[in-house]
């Protein structure tokens, strides 16, 4: 892919603009398969050629518009593993649930069906999204939060995996109540503070559950 940098020339940072806009314009309306690179060509005004050099193909400006609807989810850092997780997993699903993201992303889940060059860009993608999680998890279990043999990437997935899940496949709408209940049900009895069945912690979780 070839993002923009700090110091593009600002003739070069309007087609691109131009070109991602148009891109994601296409695939809300047309989905993956009305993206091609006349489609956005003619809809933003850039000349191919032009496109060609910012983006090597397609699936690279597919994969350009939707890092263009998904500014990065924030991992916090305080010494409450639970917390920090709960606060990203949050954010996440507000993302797939309320913004754009969301509908660009199934529209690249439908490409990668279709095209292993994407499909594998999309694995990239994924993994460096979720970099911050596996870092936090990592750092909790340095740290002695997560028992040694937790299987990190296992638990990433069990933490995020539900959110893709309801907004893609079940097509339910997902609180944040719920979300913090699924983190607090995965880390909570594994963390060292969190185990021991306290009554704030019992609170905590009556409140959750009724205020989903």
């Amino acid at each position: 892919m070839s993002p923009a940098t700090e110091h593009e020339d600002p003739r070069r940072a309007r087609s691109r603009s131009r070109v991602l806009e148009a891109a994601v314009e296409i695939l809300r309306e047309e989905g993956q398969q009305g993206l091609t690179i006349e489609a956005v060509a003619i809809r933003s005004g850039v000349a191919k050629t032009t496109i060609y050099r910012q983006f090597k193909d397609r699936e690279d400006l597919h994969v350009a518009a939707l890092h263009s609807s998904a500014p990065d989810v924030q991992m916090p850092r305080s010494d409450d593993v639970v917390a920090d997780v709960v606060t990203f997993c949050v954010a996440l699903n507000d993302k797939l649930q309320h913004t754009e993201f969301g509908n660009l992303f199934a529209t690249a889940i439908d490409g990668a069906e279709r095209s292993e060059s994407l499909a594998a860009i999309l694995a990239g993608v994924g993994a460096e999204r979720r970099r911050a999680l596996d870092d936090r998890l990592a750092a909790a279990q340095r740290a002695g939060d997560l028992p040694a043999g937790t299987d990190l990437g296992m638990l990433a997935s069990q933490l995020v995996g539900p959110l893709f899940f309801r907004r893609f496949i079940s097509r339910q709408a997902t609180s944040r109540a719920f979300v913090a209940q699924h983190v607090g049900a995965l880390l909570s009895p594994r963390t060292p503070s969190r185990s021991t069945g306290s009554s704030r912690d019992g609170d905590g979780g009556a409140r959750l559950r009724s205020a989903d």
